[in-house]
């Protein structure tokens, strides 16, 4: 894998190469005794001293300012309002040395990946090093599988969705047991800036092969960690399996790509059709054959690499494949990849393991969603009416934000790249965006389907927008470095908007952990469990799988819309038949969990005014129905019982 050392500083190409953006004039005035007329802070081991020493300054900064955060005191604005002044002043000190080391003449390939190392230890970092767990609910039901693995050394298809597809847990699994830490909560908090390092080179990596140069990629690395609000990078399949994805692109378009006239362009009548197609679309400049490779691998090492890497998507999640095979087929259906046969062997590998497990796809979830690409991306899967608080608010805006004009930015550059000529990077980028939509057009993904599209096409439109801000043949003038600066600024703090407000809710507290720890250790599975509402750190034990054997409730009991439309709110007496009356549907025995992490959740969106969950719980425990089986300061756990007179 290119590191940050191996990104080439010029490629040399003639002016009328095509591109536009990795041709060739000399970087950096030089005068007639060699010296260079640049000023000191654009040239020189003086400037990526300076660049350095403000990004050791930077993350002293973030460190010293992590002791000012308390997790434990947020409102509706999350770990927003909750971070220190020092932070911001460290973070503007990383955004202002990204800019001046992407102006300079000769950008550095290592200062800049330092740079962007950095960022992501600020952005990506900060949550688990003020929280002792990870955070997210869902997050310890795969902590659960992994754990499941580990102490049974295999799966069991018969449990869920997550044994029949295991790659990433086996994987956590065997670290686990190699590092000597056999609970991931130990280690999974930090499984999101480890991917967001790793995304970064990976997407600096895509960047270069598309485009070539050093300061276009790694703006483009910048971007796409400023951009990704998503969340895909925390303990779970999603992360490995997107990272994955991104190297198998950077294989595709660094070593099987072409222009539909050059490399890629061959195979016979139809693919000369094509190129006169796109060129009577996009002018001469189609035949541009791409940057040169520094590197070109064996045909059969690449198609290998690209096979098994699929292979490893393919048993780790369930979506992910589609995204690559529709991805690689458009871009094979353009001619810019080659072999043709390639794309039709990866579909296969993708349809082969799922059509085991077709039956159990189609009876628990459903196939397909239906053809209508604009009900699938706006089905957000939710089924009760929220009435959020003004920070969540702004946090949906911020993540609506950063879709449309992320997608709007990318169409402007492609106007911008095609007067320029750069119509390889176009037709690589737009046609990769276009297949990574398609998807729309099979699945939902329970109301996430908009949410991986945008995950999956943001690598290729941060390449168009870094390639449309910056030219790698000069550095930018002040105008040009100001306008790189605002994007950054304006994508960082729309990311802040949209990945740290929703904290409060998805933080974890010990007391949420140690009570799930109890449940599953000390519970009968053969009791179904209701939660208060859904944040709670369910299925978090090897013993899940004895629970998840038992029906569980279809809702959590504020999202209940029978409870919700009949007791909820109402007189206490009142209330507490309506949660009798929501326990006993399912059987005469049930655990409710009421804890602290769902008040914030149920505060944050709505589902309750402040001080519900404290007043149910007032409420039960004075029923004679209810027993309190555990407690501690963040969680109870109260065991339902339906008198037998009731029961008939």
């Amino acid at each position: 894998m290119p590191g940050p050392d191996s990104l080439p500083r010029v490629i040399p190409r003639r002016p009328d190469a095509g591109t536009g953006t990795y041709d060739a004039a000399a970087v950096g005035a030089v005068g007639v005794l060699g010296r260079s007329t640049e000023p000191w802070w654009r040239t020189g081991p003086r400037r990526n001293g300076v660049l350095l020493a403000a990004v050791v300054v930077g993350l002293v900064g973030w460190a010293v300012s992590l002791h000012g955060i308390d997790v434990d005191r947020l409102g509706s604005y999350g770990l927003l309002a909750g971070l220190p002044a020092l932070w911001f002043v460290a973070l503007g000190a990383l955004v202002v040395a990204a800019v001046a080391a992407l102006s300079a003449a000769r950008p550095s390939g290592p200062v800049l990946a330092c740079v962007g190392i950095a960022l992501v230890i600020v952005l990506y970092a900060t949550i688990p090093a003020v929280t002792d767990l990870p955070q997210y609910a869902y997050v310890y039901k795969h902590i659960g599988v992994t754990r499941f693995i580990e102490a049974h050394q295999g799966v069991d298809r018969s449990v869920d969705l997550y044994h029949r597809w295991p790659g990433f847990f086996a994987l956590a699994a065997f670290f686990g047991e190699v590092a000597g830490r056999p609970d991931p909560v130990t280690f999974a908090a930090w499984a999101e800036p480890f991917f967001a390092v790793v995304d970064l080179f990976l997407v600096a990596a895509l960047a270069r092969t598309v485009l070539g140069g050093t300061r276009v990629p790694w703006l483009a690395a910048y971007l796409f960690t400023a951009g990704n609000w998503i969340g895909q990078n925390y303990f779970a399949p999603q992360a490995i399996s997107f990272t994955l994805a991104l190297a198998i692109y950077v294989i595709v378009a660094g070593q099987l790509t072409g222009g539909p006239g050059g490399p890629g362009g061959r195979g016979g009548g139809g693919g000369g059709r094509r190129a006169g197609l796109l060129r009577r679309v996009f002018g001469s400049a189609v035949d541009d054959p791409g940057p040169p490779r520094t590197t070109a691998w064996p045909a059969g090492a690449t198609i290998a690499a690209t096979l098994v890497l699929t292979a490893a998507v393919v048993v780790s999640h369930q979506l992910t494949p589609y995204l690559i095979v529709l991805t690689v087929g458009v871009l094979t259906a353009l001619g810019v990849v080659r072999p043709r046969w390639l794309v039709a062997v990866m579909a296969v590998i993708s349809v082969a393991y799922l059509v085991p497990n077709l039956a159990y796809i189609r009876d628990h979830f459903g196939l397909f969603s239906g053809a209508d690409a604009v009900t699938n991306a706006t089905n957000s899967g939710v089924y009760v009416e929220l009435h959020k608080s003004a920070g969540k608010i702004l946090y949906a805006r911020a993540g609506l934000a950063l879709f449309g004009g992320t997608w709007f930015a990318a169409v402007v550059s492609v106007v911008v790249l095609l007067r320029r000529r750069a119509t390889r990077g176009v037709l690589l980028c737009s046609g990769a965006v276009i297949g990574t939509g398609l998807v729309l057009f099979l699945q939902t993904y329970g109301g996430e389907g908009r949410l991986r599209v945008f995950l999956f096409s943001l690598p290729w439109c941060a390449i168009l927008i870094a390639a449309a801000l910056l030219r790698e043949d000069s550095p930018p003038r002040p105008l040009r470095a100001a306008v790189t600066l605002g994007a950054l600024v304006t994508y960082l703090g729309l990311w802040l908007c949209a990945f740290y407000i929703p904290f409060d809710a998805n933080h974890m507290t010990r007391g949420d952990v140690a009570s799930a720890t109890w449940l599953y250790d000390h519970g009968d599975p053969r009791i179904p469990v209701m939660l208060g509402d859904a944040d709670w750190p369910g299925d978090y034990s090897p013993r899940y799988a004895e629970f998840a054997r038992t029906p569980k409730p279809s809702y959590a009991l504020l999202e209940d819309p029978v409870f919700r439309g009949i007791a909820l709110g109402r007189a206490p007496a009142t209330e507490t038949a309506g949660v009798i009356s929501t326990m006993g549907r399912y059987r005469p025995r049930g655990y409710l969990v009421l804890a602290q992490g769902q008040v914030a959740f149920a505060r944050s969106y709505g589902l309750a005014p402040d001080g519900t969950i404290a007043r149910i719980g007032r409420e039960i425990q004075a029923d004679r129905h209810f027993t309190v089986v555990y407690r501690n300061p963040d969680a109870t756990i109260y065991l339902f019982t339906r008198d037998v007179a009731e029961a008939k």
